[in-house]
């Protein structure tokens, strides 16, 4: 993130117009609908250190919010950390414990390691100025907020594979296996199923949504023969260099900047699964440790406002606010879109269910027999 300077007399005198400019938008940019009084938690913002935000996104989907948001608050310096899902909880509690913690915001998808945040009384109260504008499933638990529902899509090389094989659905990819197990023996890859809580989070919904008899039917069918990862990343080059003729169940947010390249974009195809797309829902909450309340407030309403969940998309997140409107292209896609490609009843939104939190043992242990995974 650019930091602002001032290196000579000239730039401090032209600092006042500039900030005075920024006032100006930020105040037509706040919707009628937020408090009366907002420009003074605007104004107090000044005399704060900026905000500190652990999150489990990485810098390159940070970056255009973060451009957008300086444009109205330039004042305001946001620092993110790139952790893991877990990782995000494991870092504030070990700071925590010490005394010395200085997050406001912290954001992940990891639905378990949610509720133990919470249950231990590590959420800030906060009710955003945008709470009114928010599908009600978007607000899982009081002061917890969604960034982005993130989807798990098929991906393949298209330029290997014929275009009658291009799968739609999962479905798909068990028929192509079926039809011929030695052609995709190692030539298909996906994130390990049971190897953290969030992807057995994501898991117990899929299998919720498909039923266990026919989710453990297609996993004995793709498991055997697929090679496991812990992230999409490898997955989506080893596909585009051709080791791979196809993912499934990988994160769209690593996808989607990828074929933004029209270079990558010849060679990697894609497909939200007809008979299933898991939207794996990115929560955020201020956080008990918060020490710049007004600036971390300012960051919040942003990013789950209109402007913000529109520029959400640019860092290659999926908005769901109904009044976003985006075009299409590779980070042109809003859950709204997608529920019109495959149907509401195709969607799989992750929740806080605690019946969904996880597969049982016994399911887990049926889940690693058929993926020959590490138990």
């Amino acid at each position: 993130m650019e930091k602002f300077t001032r290196r000579s007399a000239l730039t401090l005198a032209l600092a006042a117009p500039m900030a005075a400019s920024w006032i100006g938008r930020s105040k037509a940019a706040t919707p009628s609908y937020y408090p009366v009084d907002y420009a003074k938690k605007v104004e107090a913002s000044r005399a704060e250190k900026g905000v500190l935000v652990y999150s489990n996104i990485g810098e390159m989907n940070w970056r255009p919010l973060l451009k957008q948001f300086n444009a109205l608050y330039p004042w305001i310096n946001v620092r993110t950390l790139d952790l893991s899902s877990n990782e995000v909880f494991e870092r504030y509690y070990a700071e925590q414990a010490t005394g010395k913690s200085d997050v406001d915001i912290v954001l992940s998808h990891s639905a378990s390691t949610w509720l133990e945040f919470m249950q231990k009384g590590n959420v800030e109260p906060f009710t955003s100025a945008e709470d009114s504008k928010l599908p009600d499933w978007s607000k899982p638990a009081p002061s917890v907020y969604t960034i982005s529902v993130d989807p798990y899509i098929i991906a393949y090389n298209k330029l290997l594979l014929p275009q009658a094989q291009w799968p739609k659905s999962q479905a798909d990819i068990v028929k192509l296996v079926k039809a011929n197990p030695k052609e995709f023996t190692k030539k298909i890859a996906t994130i390990s199923p049971t190897a953290t809580s969030a992807t057995q989070n994501m898991l117990a919904h899929y299998i919720n949504h498909m039923g266990e008899e026919k989710a453990l039917q297609e996993f004995a069918v793709t498991g055997p023969i697929s090679d496991l990862y812990r992230s999409a990343g490898p997955i989506m080059e080893k596909i585009t260099a051709g080791e791979y003729l196809l993912g499934y169940r990988l994160s769209a947010i690593q996808l989607f900047p990828l074929i933004a390249d029209p270079a990558r974009a010849a060679v990697l195809g894609w497909a939200f699964p007809s008979d299933g797309t898991l939207m794996v829902m990115r929560h955020l909450a201020m956080a008990k440790t918060v020490k710049n309340r007004n600036s971390a407030s300012l960051l919040l309403d942003f990013i789950l406002s209109q402007e913000g969940q529109t520029t959400v998309a640019a860092g290659g997140l999926m908005p769901y606010r109904d009044d976003v409107e985006i075009p299409d292209g590779p980070n042109g896609y809003t859950y709204k879109k997608v529920v019109k490609q495959i149907g509401e009843e195709n969607v799989i939104r992750t929740t806080f269910d605690p019946k969904l939190l996880m597969p049982s043992e016994e399911l887990i242990a049926k889940i690693n027999d058929a993926y020959k995974a590490p138990k």
